[in-house]
């Protein structure tokens, strides 16, 4: 026979979802290196007496085994990414293009992950579709950096990204 626990519900507890998505998420487009991360996962387990367990998980974790930082989060995370987080991933991508700290070249490689490894919203998916076509008929152009400008002012996200 199988036991099941009944979920309790503290009224206190902190919840980390999106931002364990983000990271996640950040991690796997190569947008942010493990020690952000740790950084981040640090500040939780210090401030928080009552951090999940994938907290400590992923502090045992090396920088730089980004593939067991991802797994170590997934407990934590919203599947599929909601938009709020895929509004900030977008955020950060456009702050590290207009900076100069990533590439057009790699800012594309990383849109067209997003479209082909994340489940995005149809309105999404088409949006960036369409800048992608934009930029295919224009590739001198700014399709892409006008695109990702929409996402400009929603950037919470924290520094330390890998160029």
């Amino acid at each position: 026979m199988v036991s099941i626990r009944p979920i309790v519900y503290d009224p206190q507890a902190v919840d980390y979802s999106l931002d364990a998505t983000f990271y996640r998420t950040a991690l796997l487009l190569g947008l942010i290196r493990g020690d952000v991360v740790h950084r981040w996962v640090d500040e939780v387990i210090a401030q928080d007496a009552q951090a999940p367990a994938a907290f400590f998980e992923a502090a045992s974790i090396p920088p730089a085994d980004l593939s067991a930082l991802r797994h170590a989060l997934w407990p934590l995370v919203v599947d599929p990414v909601p938009t709020p987080v895929l509004t900030r991933v977008l955020a950060v991508l456009h702050e590290d293009l207009v900076s100069g700290r990533r590439g057009l070249a790699d800012t594309l490689t990383i849109v067209r992950q997003m479209r082909s490894m994340l489940r995005l919203p149809p309105d999404l998916y088409a949006d960036l579709n369409a800048a992608l076509v934009a930029h295919a008929a224009d590739p001198g152009g700014s399709a892409i950096a006008g695109w990702l400008h929409q996402f400009a002012a929603t950037n919470p996200a924290p520094r330390g990204s890998a160029s």
